[in-house]
């Protein structure tokens, strides 16, 4: 009988100890641990007029921030005063947990959009600075209009740990295990249309703003005694609703022709 016992104790044991561990990694019993109005009050000093760049914010639902697990966000449309290019740019904080999960691979399908090509990695030298921030890229086009000639739009997409002395962008390969349970992680997206399918990485209008914003989001963020903001006392505020992931569609608007239906949504 004793031995009918034994593997069994040995089984709940082996399943209660990598509960707890998996618990704690993904720090499923804990709050988000920050405070909503000191991201807020941060997030808004991001400057909307960059030498000639002029932004303005976009509209954004609770169902959006929800499902992105934002606790504090940017969503704004910059445009060049001289040329009329657009860069959308979406900025969230929130848990690693929903942070790191929301990627444009994974949810843009599901706002009909689909990836146009294979998901890169990508340096980007913030002016000024002689060490590269990394991004993921990858273009998207409608799934109505694959082989159609229709609109494309190219993403580039980035995480901050946001945590001691750690002020560079990167692009895990496994998003989820480099961040683990991390509570206040940032995440960059900068959106343009592209000109045609062959253009250069380097050539798309997001990347070249994105040399010239990175110093500028970088100095919002991490302005020199600005302490890492993860350990704040937890606010009365809901965790974020746990649900299917949802990207909405990016709202760069492609050059000569007619932004698509869901233009007016950001990222997630």
């Amino acid at each position: 009988m004793l031995r009918l016992y034994v593997p069994v104790a040995v089984t709940v044991v082996l399943i209660a100890s990598l509960t707890f561990w998996e618990s704690v990694y993904s720090d499923r019993f804990t709050g988000s641990s920050i405070s909503v109005e000191e991201f807020n009050q941060r997030f808004a000093g991001l400057p909307k007029e960059v030498g000639p760049w002029v932004g303005v914010d976009n509209p954004v639902t609770d169902e959006t921030l929800n499902t992105a697990g934002a606790v504090s966000h940017v969503s704004r449309t910059y445009t060049n005063q001289q040329t009329n290019d657009k860069v959308d740019v979406w900025l969230v904080v929130g848990h690693a947990r929903d942070i790191s999960r929301h990627t444009p691979d994974i949810c843009y399908p599901s706002q009909g959009f689909a990836m146009d090509g294979t998901q890169l990695k990508q340096p980007i030298t913030p002016d000024g600075s002689t060490e590269d921030a990394n991004f993921h890229t990858a273009r998207f086009k409608k799934e109505s209009s694959l082989g159609a000639g229709g609109p494309l739009v190219r993403v580039f997409w980035a995480w901050n740990p946001n945590e001691g002395d750690e002020k560079q962008w990167v692009a895990p390969d496994s998003s989820r295990i480099a961040f683990g349970n991390n509570r206040a992680l940032y995440k960059l997206y900068f959106t343009s249309a592209m000109k045609d399918r062959e253009e250069s990485v380097t050539d798309n209008t997001a990347y070249k703003f994105a040399e010239m914003m990175l110093p500028v989001v970088n100095k919002t963020l991490f302005a020199d005694g600005a302490a890492p903001l993860l350990d704040a006392p937890p606010t009365d505020a809901a965790a974020p609703a746990e649900s299917a992931p949802v990207e909405p569609a990016p709202a760069a608007t492609p050059p000569a022709e007619a932004a698509p239906a869901e233009a007016a949504v950001p990222a997630a």
